[in-house]
C-alpha cells in the first residue's frame, strides 16, 4: 500500500479504468452504457473520484434532484477494498460537508438488501434507515431506502 491516495473531482473518463465489483457491474449494465450514465451524474451535481496512484478506485457523489435534495451514488471497484478504511472515511468526510459547501438539507441512497456490506456503508455514512423499496432496482430486486437530513438552515 505504498501508493498514495487522493481525492479528485470526478470526470467521466475515470470510469473507464474502474473495475467494478461484478454486481455493481451487473446491475449497471441494465441502464445503458455506463459512460453515458456517467456523463449525466457529472452533470448532476458534485461527484469525485478516489485514486490509489494514478488507478481510480471509486467514483461517487450526489444526483441533485432539486435545490437542498439528492441521491447518493458509488461505484467501487474490486480494489478498493485494499484501502475500505481510508476510502470509508473519505467518503463520510464527503457526505458530511454536502450540506455546509454544496446546500443540500436532504441526501439518500438507495441499497440494494442483500449487499450487507452496502448497507453497513450506508450507516457509516451517517445514513437511516426509512423504508424498503420492493422491486426498486433495475433488475426489480428489493432496495432499502437510506436518508440524511443535515437540518434546515435560517
Amino acid at each position: 500500500m505504498s501508493e498514495s491516495l487522493r481525492l479528485v473531482p470526478f470526470q467521466v473518463r475515470h470510469v473507464a479504468g474502474l473495475r467494478l465489483r461484478p454486481q455493481a457491474d451487473a446491475t449497471l449494465s441494465r441502464l445503458g452504457p455506463v459512460d453515458e450514465l456517467a456523463r449525466g451524474y457529472e452533470a448532476a451535481g458534485p461527484a469525485w473520484t478516489l485514486f490509489a496512484g494514478d488507478w481510480p478506485l471509486v467514483c461517487g457523489g450526489v444526483v441533485r434532484f432539486w435545490p437542498g435534495a439528492g441521491e447518493l451514488w458509488c461505484w467501487t471497484g474490486d480494489e478498493a477494498g485494499r484501502w475500505s478504511v481510508a476510502f470509508a472515511r473519505q467518503a463520510r468526510q464527503c457526505v458530511s460537508r454536502l450540506g455546509a459547501e454544496h446546500g443540500f438539507h436532504r441526501v439518500q441512497a438507495h441499497v440494494r438488501e442483500a449487499d450487507e456490506q452496502a448497507r453497513g456503508f450506508a450507516m457509516f455514512l451517517g445514513l437511516t434507515l426509512e423504508g424498503r423499496c420492493p422491486g426498486y432496482g433495475p433488475d426489480q430486486a428489493t432496495y432499502l431506502l437510506y436518508g440524511r437530513f443535515f437540518g434546515w438552515k435560517a
